[in-house]
């Protein structure tokens, strides 16, 4: 099943201060950790493509080398959903498309392939990992939602065509809570 996998890079970090996407974290920058364990997944499923969507010309400089598509977005400081639809430019025969924050670095290698795997074995319109009753990124859509996407605005995210179609959705769990985690503000940091 061809799947777009879109990493989202792009947010403005408001409540950390600076751009905290580039915090050192045990030795690397805090987007690196998710985004190195999907580099590694991917490598091992040829039909997922890895696109990294982000506003910030460091790191589009840091992945050159790295088998990634890099989709640069200015506007992604306007909002979620400009991020969402540069994730989205360009599909032409993918079957879903699954989003990952980049502010995420304690989700596992082993979570991020089973949700990818379930998913992909169970194609459900929507669906997103959880902890108990806890829904969380990354999150699912098939391309019956494609054009919902596109049609964000703002700060909309995914969560709003998540919500629309809940009753349709598959939920993957997760065994720890922190992977669920997000940096948000400095005192976030490990």
């Amino acid at each position: 099943m061809k799947i777009r996998i879109i990493y989202m890079a792009g947010g403005n970090s408001r409540r950390f201060g600076a751009n905290k996407l580039m915090e050192p974290l045990n030795g690397r920058f805090l987007y690196r950790h998710l985004l190195d364990r999907l580099i590694r997944i991917c490598s091992r499923h040829v039909q997922w493509d890895l696109n990294v969507v982000t506003q910030y010309p460091e790191i589009k400089e840091d992945l050159q080398e790295e088998p990634v598509t890099v989709r640069f977005c200015s506007e992604s400081r306007l909002g979620a959903s400009w991020s969402v639809k540069a994730g989205m430019e360009e599909l032409t025969d993918e079957e879903a498309c699954a989003f990952f924050a980049a502010d995420q670095p304690f989700f596992r290698e082993e979570s991020a392939e089973g949700f990818l795997m379930e998913m992909e074995k169970q194609k459900p319109r929507t669906g997103c990992v959880v902890y108990e009753d806890h829904p969380g990124n990354p999150v699912w859509f098939d391309r019956s939602c494609f054009e919902e996407l596109r049609q964000l605005q703002g700060d909309q995210g995914g969560r709003k065509v998540l919500k629309k179609y809940q009753e349709e959705a598959a939920f993957y769990p997760v065994r720890e809570a922190r992977e669920l985690e997000d940096i948000d503000y400095p005192a976030d940091m490990p």
